[in-house]
């Protein structure tokens, strides 16, 4: 066990015990320089036992090449890559560069990590060791970081070492941490005595004292002390050099070598291969041979094995950089450059030259801009925002250092750092004055706003960069993007866009057609001409028949669903959900999963809406990305089951997203959420109150809500007694669901009339009639329930149980507590009593569980099922024995036989 850091030492052995039983774990280990992280990622290298041990080190000159890191950790494990499933392997070995990259979603590399991981703890498990994760490339840190969150039964542990800020990647995803601190004083005691067993005992006490217990000061210190000094015959340095202050200790280690040892070291400290090829061979030019570093081994300052040469800490390598002075730097990158000639260091020879440049240098910018090219083919965006915004730095030509800031920021937001990439817009704006350039440039400030600011703000910027944008397709993609922005933050503004896309497209749209119908198809809808706006949206949704593309797709279900078509939407969006699985688009996923959760919710289909809408939470948390519209769903579901604690907390934090962001759209959706909730607990005069203003788009405005919202209003204002509150919001309601031809809107059309009217029976048999056709079960048992209610009153019992009975049944199964409350209570006044629905061994799988089951009872293998959630296969291994166990059967086909029962 390392001197004084027992229970570390035992924090690790438990990490790495329970990768052991297949139970993976991460552990982020934080300290100051010097706190002995590096040393305890070896005690764990050397307590790996068995398991095959994977190891990396962040290298400062390293921080802006694309999965530097990665590449270190992985290279060891490649052969494994024909286990992984296709499309992560390809994206994995594009990554590694171990063929060409195809540009995937940056997310599929980190999958592909967790997939490979898998594959390598399958036997023995994997200890993975990432050390000083402070200077690790992004790419590699959000790889590494998505595989993290993920891990579960791979029998993997990783550990991560890196400096004491907790403001990186690792802590934003909230995985564990154990902080190092000083030695305590006996510890830190012997580990002196260790190193200069003479050691004066008071020397010692002010060593330990002013070191604070940093071990690698404590083991450093001796070394360059006098003689007199560590026997206390002359004073100590005042202040000791701790923490970051150890490089000068190393400094003046270096500055007592020979000179052509100070200068060969340059060059190692310069160079981020270590590889003693590069280094002899940049030595060269400038006269030197390589057994000029002899003295610096001698010294314990470098390793020198296996071909490599290697400072013995980051800090030894960090003092000998910063004190060459820039002359020394710059020549050191220039010689190293000249030597870094194949195609394999393009990459880091634009950077040598970037180091060594001084602007302009407008040869430099090329090259550094060719770097990004490639890194963004090998899906590391967050690599070329860094070369395109040092290319920008180097160029001349204003025009051009515009141009490369706009396509920097353009990385930067496709690597998840908004921020950065408004800033480099604030810096190229100025600089631009080409009409395409600004917009361009518009154009991406609307999408940032759009995705984590202010729709209303987004929308005049989309609009701006549509009217200038180069070409007729790219001016319609603008004006999309421009549409979510109106639809998400209410209002009128859709009328405008379907007048601006005509502009645009005066004629015949061609490959436009389906975005020009959607637009314009809305905006016929707000200003009332519904035949013109229901032509122009089925052409929409027919044209998804014949497209895989997943943006078309969703903008076809949004078409069906101002349609009253929630069914073709669900169509849609589930054949958007399975090409991105198939190919990896993450990154829409999220999305894809949160609007197809709202028309499951939407049909009543509560589970399938709660389990789609949690995995796509789950996403949008690890993709960085804003998702007020899953809290909307999470409130709708709460509210259909009488949750009333979980649907106030969605629908409060849905509200305070649309407060901040003024999403209209998600405002007027938690404000119907929670009279959905008021109407169901027997409130229907706070339900009235709550979805008057929804309805009639006061201060929440959104035209479609306030479309679906209006049964609910009829409901709550009959059951206030206050017909005539709900009678011209259904008369806009009816007139909408017969020109829509939707078979659910005039089903509820007719039973709105029946509630206002008193309980007419003829209107609620006509609304039964109409709801064969349409799958939502839950309105269908709401009708059945207010049918029910009529025909006790009006003493026809017999009738009414059967309809009532319908009613309990089906909210039972969906789990619309206060609603089958309501039925039964209705029941026993027609002296029927009908039980509460007993908890079955399905209830008690989780959302995860109970998604990977449906998969597996249709025939999915373990690896399919792994591909298409984003899990490993142990995982999915894991999940099932514990379906197996909860549901007592013994396999796949008893499983596959229960789930059709």
């Amino acid at each position: 066990m390392l001197l004084g850091r027992g229970p570390e030492c035992i924090r690790l052995d438990g990490v790495l015990a329970d990768a052991r039983a297949s139970h993976s774990q991460v552990l982020v280990v934080r300290g100051e320089p010097g706190a002995g992280k590096s040393a305890l990622l070896s005690w764990a290298a050397h307590r790996a036992g068995p398991a095959r041990c994977l190891r990396a080190a962040g290298v400062e000159s390293e921080f802006e090449l694309p999965f530097a890191v990665l590449q270190q950790l992985l290279a060891p494990a490649v052969d494994g890559l024909g286990a992984v499933p296709p499309v992560q392997a390809d994206a994995l070995r594009g990554a590694l560069g171990l063929e060409p990259g195809r540009g995937s979603d940056r997310f599929l590399v980190g999958i592909g990590v967790l997939s490979l991981l898998a594959e390598v703890a399958a036997d023995s498990g994997a200890v993975c060791l990432v050390d000083d994760a402070q200077w690790a490339d992004s790419a590699s840190v959000e790889a590494l970081v998505f595989a993290a969150r993920r891990l579960r039964a791979e029998g993997a542990a990783l550990v991560v070492a890196t400096r004491s800020a907790g403001d990186d990647a690792f802590a934003a995803a909230g995985l564990p941490e154990l902080v190092l601190g000083g030695l305590d004083p006996e510890a830190a005691s012997a580990l002196v005595v260790q190193r200069v067993p003479a050691v004066a005992a008071d020397v010692r006490r002010r060593l330990v004292e002013g070191s604070g217990g940093n071990p690698l000061a404590l083991v450093e210190l001796p070394g360059v002390l006098t003689a007199a000094q560590l026997a206390g015959l002359e004073p100590l340095p005042d202040p000791l050099p701790v923490g970051a202050g150890v490089e000068r200790l190393f400094a003046a280690l270096a500055a007592e070598l020979p000179e052509p040892t100070r200068r060969l070291l340059v060059l190692t400290a310069a160079d981020d291969t270590g590889r003693l090829g590069v280094i002899g061979r940049a030595a060269a030019t400038e006269g030197l041979d390589l057994t000029a570093l002899g003295p610096a081994e001698a010294s314990g300052l470098v390793r020198v094995a296996g071909g490599r040469a290697e400072f013995r800490h980051p800090l030894a390598r960090s003092a000998v950089y910063q004190d060459a002075g820039f002359a020394g730097r710059r020549a050191a990158h220039h010689r190293l450059a000249a030597v870094l000639d194949g195609a394999e260091d393009a990459d880091r020879r634009a950077w040598h030259l970037a180091a060594a440049a001084v602007p302009p240098d407008d040869a430099v910018a090329d090259l550094l801009e060719a770097s990004a090219a490639r890194a963004r083919i090998r899906s590391g965006p967050a690599s070329a925002a860094a070369a395109l915004s040092r290319a920008a730095a180097l160029s001349g030509p204003p025009e051009r250092r515009g141009r490369r800031l706009v396509a920097a920021a353009e990385a930067s937001w496709a690597a998840g750092h908004p921020a950065r990439a408004a800033q480099w817009l604030d810096e190229a704006e100025p600089l631009l004055g080409a009409p395409a350039q600004r917009a361009a440039l518009h154009g991406l400030r609307g999408l940032i706003e759009l995705s984590g600011g202010s729709p209303e703000t987004a929308y005049p910027l989309l609009v701006a960069a549509a009217l200038d944008a180069p070409d007729r397709s790219t001016a319609v993609a603008g004006l999309a993007l421009a549409g979510e922005a109106a639809s998400l933050a209410g209002g009128e503004r859709a009328v405008e866009l379907g007048r601006l896309v005509r502009q645009v497209v005066p004629g015949d749209a061609g490959a436009d057609e389906p975005v020009v119908d959607l637009l314009t198809g809305v905006a016929a809808l707000v200003a009332g001409d519904w035949a013109e706006g229901a032509i122009r949206l089925r052409r929409v949704l027919g044209s998804a028949r014949r497209v895989e593309e997943p943006l078309a797709l969703l903008r076809a279900g949004q078409a069906a669903l101002l349609l009253g078509d929630e069914v073709a939407a669900r169509r849609c969006y589930l054949r958007a959900e399975g090409v991105l699985r198939r190919t990896g688009g993450i990154g829409l996923l999220a999305t894809t999963l949160n609007r197809l959760a709202f028309s499951y919710a939407q049909s009543g289909l509560l589970a399938d809406a709660e389990e789609r809408c949690l995995e796509g939470e789950g996403l949008a948390r690890e993709l960085g990305q804003q998702s007020a519209t899953g809290d909307v769903v999470l409130a709708l579901i709460a509210a259909w089951r009488g949750d009333e604690e979980r649907c106030r907390r969605h629908a409060e934090g849905a509200a305070e997203q649309a407060e901040v962001r003024r999403l209209g759209a998600v405002r007027a959706g938690a404000a119907w959420a929670l009279g959905l909730l008021d109407l169901g607990l027997g409130r229907p005069d706070r339900a009235l109150g709550g979805l008057a203003p929804v309805v009639a788009g006061r201060g929440l405005g959104h035209p479609a809500v306030a479309l679906w919202a209006v049964p609910d209003l009829v409901e709550a204002a009959a059951r206030a007694g206050r017909p005539e509150a709900g009678r011209a919001a259904l008369q806009r309601f009816g007139g909408w669901a017969r020109r829509a031809g939707s078979p659910w809107g005039i089903a509820l059309a007719h039973r709105g009339a029946a509630q206002l009217s008193g309980g007419d029976l003829r209107s609620y048999e006509e609304a039964l009639d109409q709801h064969a056709a349409a799958a939502r079960p839950l309105d269908e048992a709401r009708t059945r329930l207010a049918y029910g209610e009529s025909l006790r009153r009006q003493r026809r019992r017999v009738d009414a149980r059967l309809a009532l009975r319908a009613a309990a049944e089906a909210f039972d199964r969906a789990g619309a507590v206060p609603w089958a409350d309501r039925a039964r209570v209705e029941l026993r006044a027609t002296g029927e009593t009908f039980g509460r629905r007993q908890a079955t061994e399905w209830d008690r799988l989780t959302p995860q569980e109970l998604q990977i089951t449906r998969m597996a009872a249709r025939g999915a293998s373990n690896p399919e099922i792994a591909t298409q959630l984003f899990l490993s296969r142990k995982t999915v291994e894991y999940h099932l024995h514990k379906v197996f166990t909860k549901l007592g059967v013994g396999g796949r086909t008893e499983l596959a036989r229960l789930a059709q029962d």
